[in-house]
C-alpha cells in the first residue's frame, strides 16, 4: 500500500493534466450539442410555421373567402420562401445527420408549390369539386410528409440529448475527481510544508547544542528531509556515506584490545612496560593527556533502561506520525557495559530501522522491545512487524552461503557500533504458525554491567588530576599548606 501511495503521488500531477484536459473537451462537447439541440429546435418551430402559412391558405380556400390575404400570391410566396429558408438550415447544419429530412424537405418545398398553383388556377371555380379533390389530397400528402420530418429531427434531438446527459454526467464527475486532486495536493504541500518545518526545528535545536557536532540524530534528520522533498537518491547517497563516516569514526577509536597487555609477554615485561609508560606520563605533558583520552575509551557501566528510554523520546514524533505502537520491558537498573555516546547511536540506527520497515498487510505496525539478563550477558530482543530479513541474508550471515544481501543502511550502522563495544549482533525472522515471516528480530548480546547497588559499595575514582608533574607538585604544596595552618 505504501508503494501504491507513493506511485499515485507520484502521477498526481499527470493524472489532474489529463483530467483537466477532459474536462475541457466535455465543455466544448457539451456546448456543440447544446447548440445543435437549439438549432434543431429553431428548426422544427420553422417548420411548424410554414406549414401554419399553408394551412391557413388551405383553410381559406376551403371557406371560399376570395378576398382573403392568406390566398393572395405574396402571402404563399412568403410561405414558399419560409420552407426554402428550412432547407437551406438543414443542409448547412445537419447535412450528414438529417440527410433523409433533407430531401423530404425538398418533397415539402416542392408539394407546397403545386398546392399554391392549384388553388390559383384561374378555372378553379369550374372544377370546384374536382380541384377540391386534389387540393386535399395534396394538403394530407403536405402534412404528412411535415410529420416525417418531424420525427426524424425528433429521433435525432432525442439521441443528442442523451449524449448532451453523458457528457455532463462525465463532467461533474471529472470536475469532482479534479478537486478531490486539488484537495489532495494542497494537503500533501501542507504535510510536507509542515514536516520541513519540523526538520527545520530540529535542526535549530542540534545546532544551539554544541553545534551538533556529536548529535545521534542528524543522519536521520537530513535523510528524512530529503526523502520528504522527493530526493530520494539523494537520501541514499547521504545514508551510505553517513554509514561510512559512522563506521570509519568507530575504526578510529581505541579499541578495547590496546587497553589489555598482550597474552604472550611474561609479567615482568608487563611491569617493565608499565612502569616505562607510567615514567613518560609523569615526565611529559602531552603523554599525560593522551592517557586520559584513551581512560575515556574503556568500556563503562550503561542503564540499558534510561539510554532506550532517551532514544525513543528522540523518535516520538516519527512514531506517531507512522503510526507504530511500541511495547517496551526492560527493568529499571538493568546495566550493560558500553560506551554511552555509542550505545546511544547505535540504538537510535536500530529503532529507526525498525520504525522504516515496520509494515503490515492489516495496516498493524507494532514493535516489541525487551531485555533480561542472563548470567554474565544481557540479552536484547527487538521483534518488528513487517516482511522480516531477506532468506539470502539470513543464510550469508551463518555461513550457507547463496546470493549475497545487503543490510540496510541503519543496520550497517548499528553493527559497526557494536562491535567496537563487544556486543554480538543477531538477526531472524518472526514465524506464523502457517510459516509465513511475518516480522523482523534482533537480538544483541551484550556484557552484563555491575547494578548502582554494587557500585556504590565498590571502590569508585572520586577525583582526577591532569597535568605535569610540576603542576602536581605545585597543588599538592598548596594543599599541604593549607591543611598545616
Amino acid at each position: 500500500m505504501k508503494k501504491l501511495a507513493s506511485v499515485l503521488e507520484s502521477k498526481r500531477s499527470i493524472a489532474g493534466l489529463f483530467i483537466l484536459a477532459g474536462l475541457i473537451f466535455t465543455t466544448y462537447q457539451i456546448q456543440e450539442n447544446s447548440g445543435q439541440i437549439k438549432r434543431l429546435t429553431n428548426f422544427e418551430s420553422g417548420i411548424q410555421t410554414c406549414f401554419t402559412r399553408v394551412n391557413q391558405t388551405y383553410t381559406a380556400n376551403i371557406l371560399g373567402d376570395s378576398s382573403s390575404a392568406y390566398l393572395t400570391q405574396n402571402f404563399q410566396n412568403l410561405t414558399e420562401e419560409c420552407l426554402a429558408e428550412g432547407i437551406l438550415g438543414v443542409e448547412g447544419a445537419f447535412a450528414k445527420e438529417l440527410g433523409g429530412a433533407a430531401k423530404q424537405l425538398s418533397n415539402l418545398a416542392s408539394n407546397v408549390h403545386w398546392f399554391h398553383e392549384d388553388i390559383l388556377t384561374p378555372n378553379a371555380a369550374k372544377t370546384k369539386n374536382a380541384e377540391g379533390r386534389d387540393v386535399g389530397s395534396r394538403f394530407e400528402k403536405i402534412e404528412s410528409t411535415k410529420d416525417e420530418i418531424l420525427e426524424s429531427t425528433a429521433v435525432y434531438k432525442n439521441e443528442i440529448s442523451n449524449s448532451l446527459n453523458q457528457e455532463k454526467n462525465i463532467f461533474y464527475a471529472a470536475a469532482t475527481l479534479l478537486v478531490m486532486l486539488m484537495l489532495s495536493e494542497y494537503m500533501s504541500m501542507t504535510r510536507k510544508r509542515l514536516s520541513n518545518n519540523a526538520r527545520e526545528k530540529e535542526a535549530q535545536a542540534e545546532l544551539l547544542d554544541n553545534g551538533g557536532a556529536t548529535s545521534v540524530k542528524v543522519g536521520e534528520i537530513v535523510r528524512v528531509a530529503l526523502e520528504q522533498n522527493g530526493l530520494v537518491n539523494c537520501s541514499k547517497l547521504f545514508s551510505n556515506f553517513h554509514a561510512y563516516a559512522s563506521i570509519e569514526k568507530g575504526k578510529n577509536k581505541m579499541s578495547l584490545e590496546t587497553l589489555i597487555t598482550p597474552m604472550g609477554q611474561n609479567a615482568a615485561q608487563a611491569r617493565k612496560l608499565n612502569t616505562t609508560t607510567l615514567d613518560q606520563i609523569w615526565e611529559d605533558d602531552t603523554k599525560a593527556i593522551a592517557a586520559d583520552s584513551s581512560a575515556t575509551a574503556k568500556l563503562e557501566n550503561v542503564n540499558l533502561e534510561q539510554t532506550s528510554s532517551a532514544v525513543i523520546d528522540l523518535l516520538a514524533e516519527k512514531l506517531f506520525s507512522q503510526g507504530v505502537q511500541l511495547d517496551i520491558n526492560i527493568a529499571d537498573n538493568l546495566m550493560i557495559r558500553a560506551r554511552q555516546e555509542e550505545i546511544e547511536q547505535a540504538l537510535y540506527h536500530l529503532f529507526a530501522y525498525s520504525i522504516n520497515s515496520t509494515q503490515s498487510d492489516n495496516g498493524e505496525k507494532n514493535i516489541s522491545i525487551f531485555a533480561h539478563k542472563l548470567g554474565d550477558v544481557v540479552a536484547f530482543d527487538l521483534i518488528h512487524s513487517g516482511a522480516g530479513f531477506e532468506e539470502s541474508i539470513l543464510k550469508q550471515r551463518v555461513g550457507l552461503g547463496g546470493a549475497v544481501g545487503t543490510l540496510d543502511v541503519d543496520l550497517q550502522v548499528c553493527q559497526s557500533l557494536l562491535s567496537e563495544m563487544d556486543a554480538k549482533i543477531q538477526l531472524d525472522n518472526k514465524i506464523d504458525q502457517n510459516g509465513n515471516s511475518v516480522g523482523g528480530r534482533v537480538k544483541i548480546i551484550f556484557k552484563a554491567g555491575i547494578q548502582a547497588e554494587s557500585a556504590a559499595s565498590t571502590g569508585r575514582l572520586v577525583d582526577l588530576k591532569v597535568g605535569s608533574k610540576k603542576e602536581i607538585l605545585a597543588s599538592m604544596n598548596v594543599h599541604s599548606n593549607l591543611n598545616s595552618i
